[in-house]
């Protein structure tokens, strides 16, 4: 096991620590509960197979699921992310979308920002949708989904910008 890979493997089992103990019972406004685990979907390399991202999705949204008692929401929205995070990624980045390091430094700001944007909005909409599961409450769909996704963006984009100058640091 190399030094990458433990420190995946900590960085992993942190953010997801951090979700099931403090995110998943802060409750902004009681119904915003900002999805901070979405971080490692987003920061995962392009260069990793994608299977293991798919399988990661799935253990990810089945832990959260169980302990949020939302009955496979999370790991289906999860699931779906993963396995369009390269349509989403080719989208935002275009030729850059295969560069290692593109999420984090290289390309414009706007192109991060619809990345990080895209995976958040798809991922919150799917999971309100499986949560309500009724159009008539398609109003209180719309709003979670903007509301949780606006505050899961921002702690992403702090965490990543943070993480940033954190790199340069060193």
């Amino acid at each position: 096991m190399t030094r990458g890979d433990l420190r995946n493997i900590t960085f992993y089992t942190t953010v997801l620590v951090f979700q099931l103990l403090i995110f998943n019972h802060f409750k902004i406004f009681d119904f915003i509960t900002p999805f901070l685990y979405l971080i490692i979907f987003i920061l995962y390399k392009t260069s990793y197979n994608k299977t293991i991202l798919i399988i990661l999705g799935f253990i990810t949204g089945i832990i959260v699921d169980l302990s949020m008692q939302t009955y496979g929401c999370n790991t289906f929205a999860t699931i779906t992310i993963c396995y369009l995070r390269e349509w989403i990624e080719k989208y935002s980045f275009g030729v850059n979308s295969n560069l290692p390091l593109a999420m984090i430094k290289g390309t414009p700001l706007i192109n991060r920002l619809t990345f990080f944007g895209l995976i958040i909005l798809i991922h919150s909409l799917i999971y309100n949708s499986l949560i309500f599961f009724n159009i008539e409450v398609l109003g209180t769909i719309i709003f979670s989904t903007l509301t949780n996704s606006i505050v899961t963006f921002i702690m992403t984009v702090s965490y990543t910008h943070l993480r940033a100058h954190e790199t340069r640091g060193n």
